[in-house]
């Protein structure tokens, strides 16, 4: 059915960028006389228009006069089934509770609870050198760029207002959906923040984000499990169900392949292949916290590959280890990928006007060829895994990608109006403004890596960033950040598998997984932001932009570029 859109719904798309992060004329100013004191936490709640944000404040011992605005990351929206929840770590968040849902059971969901500092560690190492931390809760979860930008100007005005004395400048900083919110925070507030310092940041918004989760779950529709609904999910709690199950079908898919009980799908493709490949395509990295992509048990090679299959010791090769990796990865990309995506849909729904029976997909993935999205790189290193679920199996699964090109039946036709209301959501653009440090985990299943690296690059080709650059004052760098040790898949003496909590250890907590930054390495990121604010030479700068690598775990390979980033849209012919 074609879908038009009315004048009304047309200008209230085309004013919702404007609307939803307009300057918040409701906040209540502090009084100079209740400032947070030294030492002091002080928490409160502050109100805009698009509802009720919690906030605190954090003081140090002994305040330096910088205030560090956090921006929290993504929190899921709606109740994630406790199993699953507890598989993504949720259970030991304090940013989600328990619920129960009809029909469903125990879950958590995503609460709107402040956060001052990515870790408790990080938070401990900036207050002892004398940071003022403070950070909102937002009014509302899910895709909250709106809500977050909001949240962050009340506070800003909140602070300025007298909640904080002695302020000498404010920095805005932020993990994974915090990223981009922190960026679109200073575009729209240049004067009010000095620099900014997003951390694995989903700079390029959700329709990348969102086309590369679709290209993944597609890819499971038609190779893995035909029954997922994917995209499109129906109005209200009917579309909660179908997210759920989906959710619930990949998970207990994924278990099923990494306890043996399956290995072959319904539609007769091997399952472990055609993860890896949904992987690939969607620009998963092939490393987890717990495989490395390279390590092969130990047994195995002391007693030969036959003794290894026998014995059902496992990675029996390094693809056997991506292959692993890639499981996990899904698993985490997956969550984002459903629940997410259902709750971009919903608000499409609510914003765009649409009628519960009318389509509410953002992402068209009706010219996409599949096959393209799979470099030669990536086939050559990969082939002989393929090749082990039997010959000319890649082919196969890649052809039968490809042969749904252009049908708006087998695949997920766009609503133009779900488009525009999702475009229209608060996005920072690759504009040089004010001074900003961007660190990337290298291997993040949830951010690519290539996520950041492709904004920076746009940003540092604006006119601004060049002229600056020519004078070398462009106070503007990238980060990535690596295990502490490449082969970090460890094994208890003869164990049939990897220890996670031994291999989690190797990483030294870094490079490996979303936002996975060590306290050492927040906190050069900070003093690097703050000494390119204030630099005024070009000697000064370079100085700066030396100091995050005294951080263990940070890239000093100047030139190093992660996997490019994925966009199936680019792919049509």
């Amino acid at each position: 059915m074609k879908i038009t859109m009315s004048r009304r719904i047309v200008a209230a798309i085309a004013s919702l960028g404007l609307a939803l992060v307009a300057v918040p004329t409701v906040a209540p100013a502090a009084n100079a006389a209740d400032a947070c004191g030294l030492g002091e936490t002080c928490s409160g709640a502050l109100t805009g228009s698009l509802g009720d944000t919690t906030f605190q404040i954090t003081m140090p011992p002994k305040f330096n006069g910088t205030v560090l605005l956090y921006s929290h990351g993504y929190r899921i929206a709606q109740p994630v089934p406790a199993q699953i929840a507890g598989a993504l770590g949720l259970d030991r968040s304090p940013y989600y509770s328990q619920t129960t849902v009809p029909g469903i059971g125990p879950a958590l969901v995503g609460n709107g609870g402040a956060q001052v500092a990515p870790s408790a560690e990080s938070a401990a190492n900036l207050l002892a050198q004398g940071y003022a931390l403070a950070g909102a809760g937002y009014a509302r979860q899910g895709w909250a760029t709106a809500e977050g930008v909001e949240a962050g100007e009340l506070l800003i005005r909140h602070i300025n207002g007298g909640a904080v004395s002695g302020v000498k400048e404010v920095i805005a900083w932020g993990d994974s959906l915090g990223g981009l919110i922190t960026q679109t925070l200073v575009q729209r507030n240049p004067g009010k923040i000095a620099g900014t310092l997003p951390l694995c940041g989903v700079m390029e918004g959700p329709e990348q984000a969102f086309s590369s989760a679709m290209t993944v779950l597609y890819t499971w529709k038609t190779l893995i499990d035909p029954t997922l609904k994917v995209a499109n999910y129906s109005a209200g709690q009917a579309g909660y169900a179908e997210a759920v199950g989906d959710l619930a079908k990949v998970f207990g898919t994924l278990n099923a392949v990494s306890t043996g009980q399956a290995t072959v799908s319904p539609v007769g493709f091997p399952i472990a292949q055609a993860n890896l490949l949904a992987g690939l395509m969607g620009g998963l990295p092939t490393k987890s916290q717990e495989y490395d992509g390279i390590t092969v048990n130990p047994v195995v090679t002391e007693q030969g590959l036959g003794a290894g299959i026998a014995g059902g010791f496992a990675p029996l090769s390094a693809g056997a280890n991506s292959t692993a990796a890639m499981l996990q990865n899904v698993g985490a990309a997956a969550a984002l990928g459903i629940m997410g995506r259902y709750d971009l849909e919903q608000r499409a729904r609510a914003i765009g006007g649409l009628a519960p029976t009318d389509n509410a997909n953002f992402n068209d993935n009706v010219p996409v060829v599949y096959s393209k999205l799979l470099s030669l790189e990536q086939r050559n290193e990969f082939e002989g895994t393929f090749t082990a679920a039997g010959p000319g199996v890649l082919d196969r699964m890649l052809g039968a990608l490809d042969a749904s090109v252009g049908s708006q039946t087998a695949r997920f036709p766009a609503n133009p109006v779900a488009v525009t209301v999702v475009n229209a959501l608060p996005a920072a653009e690759p504009v040089y403004r004010k001074p900003a440090v961007f660190m990337s985990t290298t291997y993040d299943a949830i951010v690519p890596a290539g996520n950041q690296y492709t904004f920076f690059e746009d940003m540092a080709g604006s006119k601004a960033a060049q002229r600056a650059d020519d004078k070398g004052m462009l106070k503007a760098a990238q980060y990535y950040t690596d295990p502490l040790d490449l082969e970090y898949t460890k094994f208890e003496p003869g164990a049939k598998s990897p220890s996670a909590a031994l291999s989690l250890a190797a990483t030294g907590g870094s490079g490996v997984g979303h936002c996975a930054f060590t306290a050492d390495q927040h906190v050069g990121g900070v003093k690097a932001l703050q000494a390119l604010i204030k630099a005024k030479t070009a000697k000064a700068v370079a100085a700066a932009k030396r100091l995050p690598y005294r951080a263990p775990g940070v890239n000093r390979d100047r030139f190093f570029a992660p996997e490019p980033l994925k966009f199936p849209l680019a792919t049509a012919n």
